[in-house]
């Protein structure tokens, strides 16, 4: 199977910041200030942070540390904001001080993907799919209506990979319409051991 990587221009434009995403970045800050002091709350990990429509973590020392995937209501996978943010950023956007963000916004009809950055690829409109990609995909599609729980999801994904690994699950599972929504979304550590589990080494 394979990808082949064709790139496509983004359009660069201040969007304004929707209500549902002021909302959830308001929870994030809250939760940054509480984990400053209370070291049970870890924030530096892909997942760490799940609060309203948005999901990420912490990475670092960047610019800005903070890498969230905004879920917008109603938009399905290809709707999806891709963000960087610094804390003061966070913080702004919550108290509606920031009402507006620069973004590179896909420029397919059908995409309404958003990176913060200049460089980010969109999964959908950058990369083009062999037909044995197309033909697996198609197949995990089916899976997705026939399971109830992560781990049939993982019992049917190593049939269908038997090589799969936690970031072969995630970079697989993510994409498809619904179904994190529906069973909720897999950390790296989760999907490790659910892989081990239907493979009898957990």
């Amino acid at each position: 199977m394979a990808r082949r990587f064709v790139p496509k221009p983004k359009e660069r434009r201040k969007v304004p910041i929707p209500a549902e995403l002021r909302d959830s970045l308001r929870e994030v800050f809250e939760l940054i200030q509480q984990a400053k002091h209370d070291p049970d709350i870890v924030l530096d990990y892909d997942d760490a942070i799940q609060v309203g429509a948005v999901c990420g973590g912490r990475y670092g020392k960047k610019p800005r540390p903070f890498v969230l995937t905004y879920f917008p209501e109603g938009e399905g996978k290809r709707g999806r904001w891709y963000l960087t943010l610094h804390r003061t950023e966070i913080e702004d956007i919550g108290d509606g001080r920031m009402t507006e963000i620069t973004m590179f916004c896909c420029s397919s009809p059908d995409c309404h993907c958003k990176f913060r950055e200049e460089k980010e690829n969109c999964f959908f409109c950058d990369y083009e799919d062999d037909a044995e990609t197309r033909d697996f995909q198609a197949r995990l599609e089916a899976l997705a209506k026939t399971v109830n729980t992560k781990e049939e999801w993982i019992a049917g994904y190593v049939r269908e990979k038997p090589d799969a690994t936690a970031a072969s699950v995630i970079g697989d599972y993510n994409p498809i319409e619904g179904l994190g929504e529906r069973l909720g979304w897999f950390s790296f550590s989760e999907a490790e051991s659910l892989i081990a589990k239907v493979r009898g080494q957990g």
